[in-house]
C-alpha cells in the first residue's frame, strides 16, 4: 500500500512538472513572438494563438459553373492606396479570385507604383519595387487574369496634389481635384500612364474621373466661360483620345459625373470611353434609374456595371458586410440581364470594386486578406448569376472551410464563421473578430457607466462625488478588458505582418487599438481618483456661504 502511494505521489509530481514545463514553453512562445519564424501567409491561425492550423477539403467539387447570361468579363478591383498587401499575398489572392470566377484584375496602384524621373515623388517611400510589380503581373497571368490599370485622371489625385510639386494643379484650395483647364493636369496623367505601360503593357486602362466635386472654381476655368460638366467632359475626352491613339487601349471611366450630363456632352465621349456604372446599395435602380442606363445604351457601345465587395459601408469598417455586397452584386447582374433584353445594352463586364480607403486622406477601411470571403462570394454571384445554397457551398469549398463551418449571410452578415477556414487571411479575420467583440464590450461598458448609469457621469467626475460600490460595479470588467487588449497588442504584429508591411501594421494599430487603450486608461484613472475619497461634503457640492455669515 505504501509503495502504491509513493508511486502515485511520483506520478502526480511528474505530471505537475510536465504542466509547469509546458506552461513555460507557451509563455516563452507568447512573450517573444519576434524571435519566431513567421508562418507562411496561407497558414491559418487558431482563434487564441498564432500557431498554425490548416483545413483541407481534398477532391471536393464545385456545384456551380459560370452562367451563360452573366457579364462576360468579371473584373476584380485591387485597390492599393490603403494597406497594400505583400506581393506573396496578392499572388495567392489572384488564384483565389480566378477560381471564384474573375477574368481580369483592375489594379489601382496610386502611390505604390515605383514611378521615376519627374514623377518620382508620386511614389510612397514603401512603394513596390519593379521586381515586385512584375511579380504581380506574372501572378495575374498565371491565374489567367487580364491586368488592367486604374489611373485617376481628375478627381482623387490627392496623393499628387498634396505635394508642393503639383499643388499648382489644384482646382481650388482642396488637394482633391485637379484643374481640367490646366495643361499640366492631363500631362501628369499621361506621363503616369506612360510609365505604367512601359512596365506593364495592358489592353485596357481605367482613368477613374469620379467624384470631381470642385469644377469651374479657379480663375483659369472661369475665364473659359464653360459649364462645369463641359470642362469635365473636354478633359476626359482629351485624355482618353490620347491614350487610345498612343497605345490603342480601351478606356473605362466611372460614370457618376456623367449621370447629370446632357446627351450632347455624352455624345462627345461616345467611342472614346466605356462608362462604369457604380452603386453600392441593394436597390441599385433607385440610385441609378433605368432611364440613365437606357441613355448610356443608346450612346455608348459598351457599358460596365460595378458593385462592391468591400470599402463601401463606412470609412472605418473593419470587415465587409458580405450579405449586403452579395445582394448588391446580384442586383447588378439582374439589372444587366434586363437591360440587355429590353434596351439592347451591351454589358461588357462587371467590376467588383474593393476600396481600401475612401480617399487618400481617409483612414484604412477593410483590409484585403480578411475580406476574401466577401470577394469569393461576390465573384461567384457575378459569374453564376444567382445566390443560392449551391453558391454558398462553392464559397465553402474555395475558402477551405471545415465541415462544422456554416456560411449563412442572412444570420452572419460579415461571415465571421469563415475565420475557422483556410483562406489567406483567415487568422486576421479571427484576430479582427476578437478585436470587434472587445471594442463593442468596452463601448458598452463606457456607455453604461457614463450615459446610462448615474455614478460615473461628468458631474460625478468633476465633483469627485460618487458611490464607491456603484463605481466598482460599473467598471467590474475593466481589469479583464485591459488584459484582453494587452493580448491583442501582443498578437497584432505577428498576425498582420504576415500580410502587410510594418507601416500598415502601425497605422492599423494606431487607428484601432490605441483609442481603446486611451479609453481604458482614462477610465482607470477616473475610477482610481473617485475611489480615493472616503468622505464627501454636504450638498450643494459647490456651496459658498453668503458674504458676512
Amino acid at each position: 500500500m505504501r509503495a502504491k502511494c509513493r508511486r502515485r505521489r511520483v506520478e502526480v509530481l511528474v505530471g505537475v512538472v510536465m504542466v509547469v514545463v509546458a506552461a513555460g514553453v507557451v509563455w516563452v512562445l507568447l512573450s517573444e513572438p519576434k524571435t519566431l519564424k513567421p508562418p507562411p501567409v496561407f497558414v491559418v491561425t487558431p482563434r487564441h494563438s498564432h500557431l498554425s492550423r490548416v483545413h483541407n477539403t481534398p477532391g471536393e467539387e464545385l456545384h456551380t459553373q459560370p452562367g451563360s447570361e452573366v457579364p462576360p468579363d468579371r473584373m476584380w478591383h485591387l485597390d492599393l492606396k490603403g494597406g497594400a498587401p505583400r506581393v506573396e499575398v496578392i499572388e495567392r489572392m489572384m488564384t483565389l479570385a480566378a477560381q471564384a470566377g474573375a477574368t481580369s484584375v483592375l489594379v489601382e496602384w496610386e502611390d505604390m507604383f515605383p514611378f521615376t524621373g519627374d514623377l518620382a515623388n508620386l511614389s510612397a517611400y514603401n512603394a513596390y519595387t519593379f521586381d515586385e510589380v512584375k511579380r504581380v503581373e506574372r501572378a495575374a497571368k498565371s491565374a489567367g487574369l487580364t491586368m488592367v490599370h486604374l489611373m485617376q485622371s481628375l478627381g482623387h489625385l490627392e496623393y499628387a496634389l498634396k505635394l508642393p510639386q503639383w499643388a499648382g494643379l489644384r482646382e481650388g484650395e482642396s488637394p482633391g481635384e485637379a484643374c481640367p483647364s490646366h495643361p499640366g493636369s492631363a500631362s501628369l496623367v499621361i506621363e503616369a500612364v506612360r510609365q505604367l505601360m512601359a512596365t506593364l503593357p495592358t489592353s485596357m486602362i481605367h482613368i477613374g474621373a469620379d467624384e470631381v466635386f470642385t469644377l469651374a472654381q479657379c480663375q483659369r476655368c472661369q475665364a473659359r466661360d464653360l459649364a462645369p460638366l463641359q470642362l469635365y467632359v473636354e478633359h476626359v475626352a482629351h485624355v482618353a483620345r490620347y491614350l487610345k491613339t498612343k497605345w490603342g487601349v480601351r478606356v473605362l471611366v466611372w460614370d457618376d459625373m456623367l449621370r447629370h450630363a446632357p446627351s450632347h456632352l455624352l455624345h462627345t465621349l461616345a467611342g472614346l470611353v466605356e462608362p462604369t456604372v457604380w452603386a453600392y446599395g441593394p436597390d441599385v435602380s433607385r440610385m441609378v434609374p433605368p432611364y440613365i442606363l437606357r441613355t448610356y445604351s443608346a450612346i455608348f457601345p459598351k457599358v460596365w456595371l460595378a458593385p462592391a465587395f468591400k470599402g463601401a459601408t463606412g470609412p472605418r469598417a473593419i470587415m465587409p458586410d458580405v450579405a449586403r455586397h452579395a445582394a448588391n452584386t446580384l442586383a447588378w447582374v439582374q439589372v444587366g440581364q434586363r437591360m440587355r433584353r429590353y434596351a439592347n445594352m451591351n454589358v461588357a463586364g462587371i467590376v467588383i470594386t474593393g476600396w481600401s480607403r475612401y480617399d487618400h486622406f481617409a483612414v484604412l477601411c477593410e483590409l484585403l486578406p480578411p475580406s476574401a470571403p466577401s470577394l469569393v462570394l461576390t465573384l461567384l454571384t457575378a459569374s453564376r448569376g444567382f445566390l443560392t445554397p449551391a453558391t454558398l457551398h462553392d464559397a465553402h469549398v474555395l475558402l477551405g472551410c471545415p465541415p462544422h463551418v456554416i456560411l449563412d449571410p442572412a444570420r452572419d452578415p460579415h461571415l465571421w464563421a469563415a475565420r475557422d477556414c483556410a483562406f489567406p487571411g483567415a487568422n486576421m479575420a479571427s484576430f479582427l473578430h476578437r478585436y470587434a467583440r472587445l471594442r463593442d464590450d468596452i463601448r458598452a461598458m463606457q456607455r453604461e457607466a457614463k450615459d446610462t448609469g448615474g455614478w460615473l457621469t461628468d458631474y460625478n467626475i468633476r465633483h469627485n462625488f460618487s458611490s464607491p460600490k456603484r463605481v466598482r460595479e460599473a467598471t467590474s470588467d475593466l481589469r479583464s478588458f485591459t488584459s484582453s487588449l494587452r493580448d491583442l497588442y501582443g498578437e497584432v504584429e505577428p498576425v498582420l505582418a504576415q500580410y502587410h508591411n510594418n507601416a500598415t501594421v502601425e497605422e492599423w494599430t494606431e487607428q484601432h487599438l490605441t483609442p481603446l487603450n486611451h479609453t481604458l486608461s482614462t477610465l482607470a484613472r477616473t475610477v482610481a481618483a473617485l475611489l480615493t475619497h472616503t468622505t464627501w461634503p454636504r450638498r450643494p457640492l459647490e456651496w459658498r456661504p453668503p458674504p458676512g455669515t
